[in-house]
This record gives structure tokens, C-alpha cells and sequence, in this order.
């Protein structure tokens, strides 16, 4: 298991029509990138995923960040 790195990111969330801070870890691969391990939201479920721009990140930070 590589090295768990945690991440807050907060934004609009059209389901709850609020802000929202989600909690996300990621696990760093043996190359050095991020894999996405928790997202604290529920978005297999959420009407809304395929636009949500929280998630969106959270995905962006996984294939995006390299040590």
C-alpha cells in the first residue's frame, strides 16, 4: 500500500443546492501518480454526477498529480 494523501475540495452541489466540502483520499501509485480510493459523496447515485464539477476535480487530481 503506497502513501494515502487526503484532499478537501469544496464547491456547489446541484442535488443539496448548497456548497459542499468533500473529503477524497488517494493512494499513490508505485509510478508516482494518484489513484482515488474514497470520495465522501455518493455520486453513483446522484442525478447530477455527469455534471458535477466536484468530482470532476477529484478525477483531475487523480490523473493529473505526479510526485
Amino acid at each position: 500500500m503506497g502513501e494515502l494523501v487526503e484532499a478537501f475540495i469544496s464547491g456547489f452541489c446541484r442535488s443539496s443546492n448548497e456548497t459542499r466540502t468533500v473529503a477524497c483520499e488517494y493512494e499513490r501509485q508505485p509510478d508516482g501518480l494518484l489513484k482515488l480510493t474514497e470520495f465522501d459523496c455518493n455520486h453513483e447515485k446522484c442525478p447530477n454526477s455527469s455534471a458535477c464539477l466536484i468530482y470532476k476535480e477529484a478525477m483531475e487530481r487523480e490523473s493529473g498529480e505526479k510526485r
